[in-house]
């Protein structure tokens, strides 16, 4: 095997290194995102699944009584 080969197949082996790294890192990425959105959802399920009915949470943002103008 002459020099420049042994450099070439030391080069492909750090490029497919890299590659392998790169792909790696992006399936972790990838992983953690969906473990977060998984996560949220789980609280947002246990947030409502701890809340009282809206009905029966009191008077709302919108509650006051409508009275009609007589002119």
């Amino acid at each position: 095997m002459t020099s420049s080969s042994k450099e070439a197949v030391v080069m492909h082996h750090e490029f497919q290194t890299a590659r392998q790294a790169e792909i790696l890192a992006r399936a972790a990425r990838r992983r953690l995102a969906r473990e977060a959105e998984e996560a949220a959802k789980a609280a947002k399920e246990a947030r409502t699944a701890t809340a009282p009915p809206a009905a029966d949470s009191g008077p709302g943002p919108d509650s006051r009584t409508r009275y009609a103008r007589t002119a």
